[in-house]
């Protein structure tokens, strides 16, 4: 991943920090993901959040993968202060390597699941909390309703006071499993 440097946060990294930092509000006590997203092979669902201190449109975004479920991504976003998503949690995925003066070259890989902040120079880092260093906690967290708490914690988000959404994956289908079957195998062509 190059290390482009997003303008906005590079400029005015205070109010990005609030973004990020400050808490958020949602209204909805279950996310319905059912939404084909821009890739065919996800589904997605987009909910507006309510930010206490910055007064713009920031949204909370699911995206998960249709053939893996363990396969997901939580994004916030507010198009009003930067074009893309200012901080994100990918469940699954290809690593992320920090090419940043002052990190150890050993350190700079960071596997997932991880998350994606920016910097004071504007450049997208990944990092892991304690929780996703843990073999334990890292496997439960394959589970999209107990990850959505753990990133509710991390970026001071909320339903109510403090309760978490719940997330439905695909709840309008008729809950068979998909299963990538090969016609062809055992086949052998001649």
């Amino acid at each position: 991943m190059a290390n482009r440097k997003v303008k906005e946060i590079a400029e005015d990294y205070i109010n990005y920090l609030k973004l990020v930092k400050d808490r958020k509000t949602i209204y909805v006590d279950t996310i319905e993901v059912n939404s084909k997203a821009n890739n065919n092979n996800f589904v997605e669902k987009i909910e507006r959040l309510y930010h206490t201190t910055v007064n713009k449109e920031v949204t909370f975004t699911v995206n998960v993968k249709i053939k893996d479920h363990t396969f997901f991504q939580f994004k916030l976003r507010c198009k009003e202060f930067c074009p893309q998503h200012f901080f994100r949690f990918d469940s699954d995925g290809e690593a992320h390597r920090n090419r940043i003066d002052g990190i150890p070259l050993h350190e700079q890989l960071v596997l997932t699941p991880h998350f994606h902040k920016y910097d004071s120079s504007g450049i997208e880092i990944a990092y892991q909390t304690n929780l996703l260093k843990d073999e334990r906690e890292r496997s439960a967290l394959k589970d999209i309703n107990l990850c959505i708490k753990h990133f509710f914690h991390e970026s001071n988000t909320r339903y109510n006071e403090d309760d978490f959404s719940e997330i439905k994956i695909m709840s309008d289908t008729l809950g068979f499993s998909l299963e990538c079957i090969d016609p062809n195998e055992n086949i052998h062509f001649i």
